[in-house]
């Protein structure tokens, strides 16, 4: 399962953060929202995948679809790829998107190597601080 590889790693990698860790069933971790607007961050374990939602503004599948590895390497992959988006997500890099009017949302990492998509008037942008243009990216510039 994923969860026995990651928890361990994530505990080790942010031992002072308050997190909830559940049991077998729900989410594996819940960070509690940074800001109200953006919500908690729930991670799930799905088996061959995680799945990370974000409060009410989107969630996205964490997988490395290939089909020639097996469990274990599937955990340590997934792992991986979890923990690297955590970083960026905590570090502000990471534009969260949510369509006003209900429907689609999504994300795109602030890697600053590629341009910022085309913001919309019918969405709504946050980082994990808060609404974007209201907090600073943490991009280290």
């Amino acid at each position: 399962m994923i969860r026995d590889k990651f928890l361990p790693l994530l505990q080790q990698k942010y031992p002072n953060e308050r997190v909830l860790v559940s049991p077998a069933s729900g989410p594996i971790v819940v960070f509690p929202a940074k800001h109200s607007d953006v919500g908690e961050l729930e991670i799930w374990d799905d088996g061959d995948e995680a799945t990370i939602s974000i409060g009410e503004i989107t969630h996205g599948h964490f997988n490395p679809y290939k089909p020639e590895l097996n469990q274990d390497e599937i955990d340590t992959e997934v792992t991986e790829m979890v923990l690297d988006f955590l970083e960026d997500m905590f570090a502000d890099r990471i534009l969260l998107w949510k369509a006003r009017k209900g429907g689609s949302g999504g994300w795109q990492q602030l890697d600053f190597t590629e341009p910022l998509m085309e913001q919309s008037k019918d969405a709504d942008y946050y980082v994990w601080s808060g609404p974007y243009g209201q907090v600073m990216p943490n991009n280290g510039r």
